[in-house]
């Protein structure tokens, strides 16, 4: 096995990998569409337009939050914390709102210490969009996230 193929079938038992994580495998091509790192993302000031790949860990609809859904995405650099309100969950189809990989666009919102990505589009990264080379493994891991929606 490839060091990816490795990566992604320690993903499908386990749910992570000491050897790597999977959106790794991906940065180039994710950085040559505009797809910065979570890290860096965070980093960035008050209403920044960004656009983050990562594994969903979690979705949320907390019954007070009048439809809004939260997300946890994650990639080789850390968390993010992604607030999608109910008109861009409503316009994503279904294979974002349930991809184990996603896209996000949105912009930077800080409070305090707190960061917060508020999307404006979500797209799912489905394997055959994210697979950069023909018969590779791509990003074909299981949906591992807790959901609460």
């Amino acid at each position: 096995m490839t060091r990816k193929e490795q990566v992604i079938a320690d993903y499908r038992a386990i749910g992570l990998s000491l050897e790597a994580h999977p959106i790794h495998f991906e940065r180039e091509r994710l950085a040559s569409a505009g797809v910065c790192k979570v890290a860096a993302a965070v980093q960035a000031p008050e209403g920044r337009g960004v656009k983050l790949a990562g594994i969903v860990l979690t979705r949320q609809r907390p019954a007070t939050a009048k439809g809004t859904i939260f997300l946890t995405i994650e990639d080789e650099t850390g968390a993010a914390n992604v607030v999608v309100r109910p008109a861009v969950w409503h316009a994503a189809d279904h294979a974002a709102r349930r991809a184990a990989v996603l896209i996000v666009h949105g912009r930077i919102q800080r409070r305090g210490e707190v960061v917060h990505v508020v999307a404006t589009k979500l797209e799912s990264a489905h394997p055959e969009s994210v697979n950069s080379e023909p018969g590779s493994a791509g990003l074909e891991i299981p949906r591992m996230s807790r959901d609460f929606c």
